[in-house]
């Protein structure tokens, strides 16, 4: 079984999502894939944030980092909107990718954000930036079975 499809059966074995969030899991050769789900139904769900975990990199160079959100950023076309690589930190081993456009509504503006570490872990989540406080805050990232299926293979073949 690929990633994907156990993570979709995962996903289908919670008995009642509602019950307030939970983590689920899973794993497949040398990858981890843990969502922290808010809430699921028959067509789609909601989660707080996606870690994604390539077991068997434990060190990766900036460079690699680099590569790894290049590849992403070229995959992940179908997100509600694209993302760029905004900042490469050597000293910390990080590299950030960002919505290019955040999404606006009412006086909020939404958008992606995924932290690559060198321990081989990217961190997918949702912020949105409320105008009346000035001030950014997470938020529920939204999106049908199929997509979140296609999101597990493209994060699997991204760091092959």
């Amino acid at each position: 079984m690929t990633l994907s499809q156990k993570i979709a059966a995962a996903v289908d074995a919670l008995p009642d999502v509602g019950a307030g969030p939970r983590d689920v899991s899973a794993e497949s050769g040398a990858n981890r894939l843990t969502l922290r789900l808010e809430t699921s139904g028959p067509v789609g769900l909601a989660f707080e944030a996606l870690e994604f975990t390539a077991l068997d990199r434990a060190d990766w160079s900036i460079d690699d980092l680099k590569g790894w959100g290049e590849r992403l950023a070229g995959r992940l076309t179908y997100l509600m909107e694209p993302l760029t690589l905004l900042e490469a930190d050597p000293i910390a081993g990080q590299v950030v990718l960002r919505s290019q456009a955040p999404t606006p509504r009412n006086d909020r503006h939404a958008y992606y954000e995924v932290r690559l570490d060198r321990g081989g872990m990217l961190r997918l989540g949702r912020f949105a930036f409320e105008e009346a406080d000035r001030r950014r805050k997470p938020a529920s990232c939204q999106m049908t079975r199929e997509v979140l299926e296609r999101l597990a293979d493209d994060l699997v073949a991204s760091v092959a």
